[in-house]
């Protein structure tokens, strides 16, 4: 039964051209950003000559950029998901089924979140692609690969955190509009916030000073020289920061979701 719902909630983002969409928008992004950063590799700005763009940090930088995207665009269908059920009243005719709330909210997480992984390998793959017909590549293959695959596992906590916090938004308002105001505004003040309260021993405890695991990484094309923000961080430090901020999430959507009137 799961299994149904998972597949119930794949045809319909698939079905609203939101992959399709998302493609679209990838694509173009991707083709803007090379053709910018091909630009900068060959054009003689009279000062110190730029270093020239490889196909890894193509991709990398790809990734960096865009990633937001990502983000923000399987927040919304998740976020869409549980809104307009409730809009449209599809959701009566869920519950009337012998399926547990807990069943129904879990499937459209974890479609998402799977989702979520598979835009990020399209995104990976096609911006290596692009960048190694543009760019040399001082890494082997196998070093590419490998660097992106990281760049992924390192990110996907993340990926993770938001779209629960996504999801406990919308259940709790049930307004899609406020819900992804939350998860966008949340993405761009984080780093603000834990600038400002660094001098503050227990900044470390928010979940917006865990949620950049790259800084963790030994790999120069993930880190580029970061560092954690106190000493005292560790890449299983935030991680355990960042199952807490999404346990309690998630366990607060559910306590919500089973105890809201959703016939109403």
């Amino acid at each position: 039964m799961f299994l149904s719902l998972m597949q119930n909630e794949w045809t319909k983002a698939y079905y609203r051209n939101k992959f399709l969409i998302f493609g679209i928008v990838m694509l173009f992004l991707i083709a803007a950003g090379a053709g910018l950063s091909y630009f900068i590799s060959n054009y003689d700005f009279g000062g110190e000559p730029v270093p020239p763009y490889t196909a890894l940090e193509f991709a990398v930088g790809s990734l960096n950029n865009l990633s937001m995207i990502v983000i923000i665009f399987t927040t919304i269908i998740l976020i869409s998901s549980v809104t307009s059920e409730y809009k449209s009243g599809t959701m009566k005719q869920l519950l009337i089924r012998p399926i547990s709330r807990t069943s129904i909210l879990l499937s459209k997480w974890v479609t998402t979140f799977l989702i979520s992984i598979i835009f990020l390998l399209v995104l990976a793959a096609i911006s290596f692609i692009v960048g190694s017909i543009l760019f040399e590549n001082e890494a082997s293959f196998v070093d590419s690969i490998s660097t992106l695959g990281l760049w992924i596992l390192y990110n996907l906590p993340a990926f993770f955190f938001f779209l629960t916090f996504g999801l406990c938004i919308a259940v709790a308002t049930r307004n899609s509009a406020l819900s992804i105001s939350s998860v966008i505004v949340l993405y761009f003040i984080g780093t603000t916030i834990t600038l400002f309260l660094l001098r503050f021993d227990w900044v470390k405890y928010l979940i917006t000073a865990n949620l950049t695991l790259q800084e963790y990484s030994s790999n120069e094309y993930l880190n580029f020289g970061g560092e954690p923000i106190m000493g005292s961080m560790s890449l299983g430090f935030s991680l355990a920061v960042i199952a807490v901020y999404s346990i309690i999430l998630l366990v607060i959507a559910h306590l919500v979701f089973k105890k809201k009137d959703v016939l109403s």
